[in-house]
């Protein structure tokens, strides 16, 4: 029996009745639907044939299948490694980790993703400052798993968060801070570090000080510091912070850490307009990231002159594996450069500075005067000592469609290879050329250098000559590998505190503590057909085009960077536009957007609009004017007199109460919900009714009149409220009067 595949589910009988459903909207005419009816069996007849077209395109291969994905601009996933902040500790003297540094959890390999220099430097105090409250919150920090605000819940302008370190900055050190927000600060599609940061216009300012002497001056103060690089965006984002010091400290005391003189800087907001508070999970210093990968090979290319006797390159491989050395031809083919002892004889001496954790490359000077003078290119190909074994793919036939497998060498993603062909001169040596991978030759033409790499078949395979070129013949072994990465996968989502063993065993003498603080993340198996055409259909169905005002709210709700509680779009509106809907603005869309906040009216600040208006504009409609606008606020507040039974006399409390859930701007947040009162939505005395005739005690309702305070409000002759539409309500000081109808 042939295999159900379930490209539609719909079966037989479930197209005919959606057909019989139509037939009152599409024919009402046509009143007979029973089965002797002509009608009928003409229409059973097209549901058997849509049934049977169906079957048909569900049995289409998944040849097929992955050249229709690719007409619709997707692939399947590849394998993705995990990846997972480090922490270094017991530091006692300057210390480089090159990139790449090794580091084991259990079976899973890590290596750092970028150059860490270690200082003896510790976090000594936090201290959060208000105008009304100074906080010690040096614990929560430590912690880790507490959070606290560092500008307090309000962050109002001039609030401070004071940092102290266990000795004084040097003269132009810098410091590099890593800040974990609460939630990361990443909202919407861009949960990860793909976030374009500049993107993002921070809702609040910054500055950063330290205690120093000015020496202009000549007395001591809170000088401001350089901020070299920001990736939290003035505390809106999970990122690094790196300030320089710029004068010489001086030691003080700041409440409540005031036991001791202690070497402090210190962050101020300058203009305040946090929608919702930083609230700060870490602060730490001696950290990098981590990705779940072993590599054994890599390539690194730079730019040489002839001017120039000395490269530095700063790898792990570098540093503790083989490295050699290719220079460009003219033609673009490389060639090995010999290594020598004295850099006389050959061209190229190869030292390690482990102090510097960077591999020295020096060129001789007659290997420079035999350069012409212009820009040439250098590579080096640092490997593990041991990769030499595997170094060597195989020898090429010069026939097409070669295929070589990789058996002893587990890459599992598409891209954890790069190769060069090795090609004979008139001299008898092989000039080697980079080769490309792709992920089919459908686009490569006949002198394309192109390849494919199956992971799970550790497979490389090579053009037939029409569609990608063919390695030339050789004699020995002329394809070589010059990348090689392992890794990858779910297995490298590992647990806190695992990734704490050194490999290398010089590293290991240094004394250095390292673990892990929370869960590695992202590590994911390569993403097979079915969940490929399972993602296509869902990505299909999703918003990325803003032309109906649907498509403008639901684009804001994912916006990057902010958090966005409610957003309404009216279409032909602009701010200032009198007399809507009879008066229109042609071309133009006005959206209204409430951040989340703890207060009762958000507002968001000119940032937060920017920063949603950016990512508008580059899904708008040429042709459409977008005004991302604040909501307007109108106070509401209700005068009633109502009869109740003599028990309920003292309920007043209770009805206030209901009026207020009744009129608000946000919702109460149960179960995701976040709506309020519709925007624009007029305020009818029937709605006061309806609110409160149906409790309990209430006989009926005597009197009642409606007030309001707000811009752009207006009262009708019936006393109902008319709003503006981009308006929100907020309850006022209701004033309830409770009469017993047993005095009436």
């Amino acid at each position: 029996m042939l295999p159900k595949l379930p490209l539609d589910d719909r079966s037989y009988a479930d197209i005919v009745d959606q057909a019989r459903r139509m037939i009152p909207k599409r024919v009402p005419e046509w009143t007979d639907e029973n089965a002797h009816d002509p009608g009928i069996t003409f229409l059973e007849l097209f549901a058997w044939l849509t049934e049977m077209q169906r079957f048909f395109i569900s049995r289409v291969p998944d040849r097929s299948r992955i050249k229709f994905l690719d007409l619709l601009g997707v692939k399947p996933a590849d394998a993705s490694a995990a990846k997972a902040q480090l922490c270094f500790s017991g530091i006692s003297r300057k210390t480089v980790l090159p990139r790449g540094t090794k580091l084991l959890a259990e079976d899973q390999m890590f290596e750092t993703a970028a150059t860490l220099a270690l200082n003896p430097l510790k976090l000594d105090r936090i201290v959060s400052r208000t105008e009304l409250e100074s906080n010690d919150v040096t614990a929560s920090n430590e912690q880790m798993n507490i959070s606290f605000y560092p500008f307090g819940k309000e962050a109002g302008a001039g609030s401070r968060l004071y940092i102290s370190f266990d000795r004084e900055l040097d003269m132009s050190e810098q410091i590099e801070l890593s800040v974990k927000l609460k939630d990361g600060g990443l909202f919407g599609e861009h949960s990860d570090s793909s976030l374009n940061r500049n993107a993002v216009t921070p809702s609040a300012t910054l500055s950063w000080k330290a205690y120093a002497w000015d020496e202009q001056s000549g007395v001591a103060g809170w000088i401001p510091m350089d901020v070299v690089e920001d990736e939290t965006v003035h505390f809106t984002l999970t990122g690094k912070l790196t300030v320089r010091n710029v004068a010489r400290m001086l030691p003080i005391t700041v409440h409540p850490a005031n036991d001791r003189f202690r070497y402090w800087i210190c962050c101020t907001i300058e203009q305040a307009g946090y929608e919702l508070p930083p609230r700060i999970d870490a602060l730490m210093l001696h950290t990098v990231e981590a990705v779940q990968k072993d590599t054994l090979c890599e390539s690194h290319i730079c730019e040489f002159r002839a001017w120039q006797h000395e490269l530095r390159i700063s790898s792990y491989l570098a540093l503790y594996g083989d490295l050699k050395i290719q220079l460009m031809d003219k033609d673009g083919s490389w060639r090995y450069l010999p290594e020598s002892d004295n850099g006389f004889e050959n061209s190229v001496v190869i030292s390690r500075n482990s102090e510097e954790g960077a591999a020295v490359i020096r060129f001789s000077e007659s290997f420079a005067k035999t350069q012409s003078g212009v820009a040439s290119a250098v590579r080096f190909i640092a490997s593990s000592t041991d990769f030499d074994r595997y170094r060597i793919i195989g020898r090429s036939n010069g026939l097409p469609g070669q295929m070589f497998e990789l058996y002893d060498l587990p890459c599992a993603h598409k891209d954890a290879i790069q190769l060069q062909v090795g090609y004979p001169d008139a001299n008898g040596t092989l000039a080697w050329q980079d080769w490309t991978r792709v992920d089919n030759f459908d686009h490569s033409q006949s002198g394309d250098l192109h390849f494919l790499y199956e992971p799970s078949e550790r497979k490389v395979i090579f053009g037939n000559g029409e569609h990608g070129a063919v390695p030339p013949a050789s004699l020995e072994p002329n394809i070589w590998l010059v990348g090689c990465e392992l890794g990858g996968g779910e297995g490298g989502n590992v647990k806190p505190g695992l990734i704490s063993e050194w490999i290398n065993e010089e590293q290991r003498s240094y004394g250095l503590k390292v673990t892990n603080p929370e869960y590695a993340r992202g590590g994911k198996q390569a993403e097979s057909l079915a969940q490929t055409l399972q993602r296509a259909q869902f990505e299909l169905k999703q918003t990325f085009r803003a032309v109906t005002e649907e498509d403008y709210e639901t684009i804001i709700k994912s916006a990057p960077g902010v958090q966005v509680a409610r957003v309404h779009a009216i279409p032909l509106f602009k701010p200032g536009l009198a007399d809507y809907p009879r008066t229109k603005a042609p071309g133009q869309i006005s959206v209204v957007v409430v951040p989340n906040s703890l207060s009762r009216t958000p507002q968001p600040s000119p940032g937060f609009l920017q920063t949603v208006k950016r990512h508008l504009d580059s899904r708008r409609l040429v042709t459409t004017e977008i005004h991302v606008i604040p909501p307007v606020y109108v106070k509401v507040t209700v005068h009633a007199v109502i009869v109740v039974e003599p028990q309920y006399i003292d309920e007043g409390a209770s009805i206030v109460a209901a009026l207020q859930e009744l009129l608000r701007p946000l919702g109460n947040g149960e179960n995701g919900a976040n709506e309020g009162w519709d925007f624009g939505r007029p305020v009818y005395k029937g709605d006061i009714y309806n609110a409160l005739s149906g409790r309990n005690g209430i006989v009926y309702i005597q009197d009642l009149w409606l007030d309001a305070d707000g811009p752009h409000v207006k009262k009708s002759k019936g006393g109902d409220l008319l709003l503006p539409p981009h308006g929100l309500v907020y309850s006022g000081q209701h004033e309830i009067e409770l009469v017993s109808r047993l005095h009436l």
